[in-house]
């Protein structure tokens, strides 16, 4: 039964089909023919403006899969396009330290159409966790394969997880095993509205990012990110979470955020109006983003990791100020980070003085707090009381 996808909100994840994998025999079960399915479901998938992601996985344990190793390659037979996305990968878990739930949800990717190898395996855990993140999966039930073993053939370790993973309720989304050939991607509407609807038209409309774009990513903190990370007083931390997307200032005489090691991050929260927006979020969703400043320093620097709530008494005393300890630290392990190019501050002449607006023009917080509640709030009180109750309350 044909299965359609709208083509916006929807990627097609193909898993470790690689050559090391499918050669030499014994091979997996139908491999040439999940080659030619996979295939053809790209193919359908690029016509529609559905991004394509290889995701290839790499051991430093085995020269078969070492990165950039022949055996590490896509197998013979597969046709990649120029436009497809690759991600490397070190676990059966595609999402795990590889930077692809952050690459979806900046798309606003939804859905996932996953094949691949193995079937009991990367594809299994991955399937499992894009549904943890709130993805809906569809399995190309027929396009993802293993070998033979010696408890059950690659046909019946096949079908028993197109099976039991379709029968997976509990992660609020579907998961269903469609075979390949019925799955097809509804395009996108004609661009007559001059919207942008697909990762396609991004791509035309851009280009490819320069190599210099690409090779500033790094995993960990380098020595000068780590530099101008100490250096950085002030930053926005951006979390998501059910009730939404926030994004929180963050401040201290620097550094704003403390460095532990390369992979790991110390932020102390501070005292605030305990809407605990950001705090929330990071109890449902770990995923955070961190955009740091330094007065005067045109480049910023973006960091993308996951983070956790601690109230170790050991941290909240690293991160006290006279003597005040924060109410939790949020302790952050780092997954990219690289530096923002200085176009965003020279354009908005941030650091330059003599663009500043007059103070005095500008509304106040209390004025602001009036006009939130249709005037039932004492905005000139609120205003009079507000210096002291800062510097009261800092810490």
């Amino acid at each position: 039964m044909p299965c359609p996808l709208p083509a916006s909100g929807t990627a097609l994840v193909l898993i470790d089909l690689q050559q090391a994998l499918f050669q030499p025999a014994p091979r997996p079960h139908e491999a040439d023919t999940v080659v030619h399915r996979v295939n053809s479901l790209a193919a359908r998938a690029r016509a529609a403006g559905v991004p394509v992601l290889w995701v290839q996985h790499e051991t430093t344990a085995s020269h078969r899969l070492a990165h950039g190793s022949a055996g590490w390659a896509l197998a013979d037979g597969l046709h990649t396009a120029t436009s497809d996305v690759h991600i490397r990968k070190t676990t059966p878990d595609s999402f795990l330290h590889t930077g692809l739930a952050d690459w979806l949800a900046v798309r606003g990717i939804t859905r996932l159409v996953v094949a691949g190898y193995a079937s009991e395996f990367c594809v299994d855990t991955t399937t499992r966790r894009a549904a943890g993140l709130g993805l809906a999966v569809t399995l190309a039930a027929d396009a993802h394969t293993t070998h033979d073993k010696p408890h059950a053939s690659g046909a019946l370790i096949r079908a028993h997880h197109n099976a039991s993973l379709a029968d997976l309720t509990s992660f609020g989304v579907p998961i269903t095993a469609v075979p390949a050939a019925d799955i097809a991607f509804t395009a996108a509407p004609a661009q007559a509205d001059h919207w942008v609807h697909t990762p396609a038209q991004l791509a035309a409309l851009y280009g490819q990012p320069s190599e210099a774009a690409l090779s500033k990513e790094s995993a960990s903190l380098t020595a000068p990110y780590r530099a101008l990370l100490e250096a950085s007083p002030f930053l926005v931390l951006a979390t998501c979470g059910p009730g939404g997307l926030d994004a929180s200032p963050r401040g201290d005489p620097a550094p704003a955020v403390l460095v532990q090691d390369d992979h790991t991050l110390l932020l102390a929260d501070r005292r605030g109006n305990h809407r605990l927006d950001s705090l929330r979020n990071i109890v449902a969703d770990p995923r955070v983003a961190l955009l740091c400043l330094v007065p005067g320093t045109s480049e910023t620097l973006r960091i993308n990791g996951r983070a956790r709530l601690s109230t170790s008494p050991d941290l909240l005393a690293r991160l006290a100020v006279d003597g005040k300890l924060p109410a939790t630290v949020v302790v952050i392990t780092i997954e990219l980070v690289f530096f923002q190019c200085a176009r965003a501050l020279l354009r908005s002449q941030l650091w330059h003085s003599a663009s500043w607006p007059d103070r005095s023009a500008l509304p106040t917080a209390g004025q602001m707090l009036t006009a939130a509640t249709g005037g039932g709030f004492d905005g000139a009180a609120y205003d009079a009381a507000l210096p002291l109750r800062q510097k009261d309350s800092l810490y």
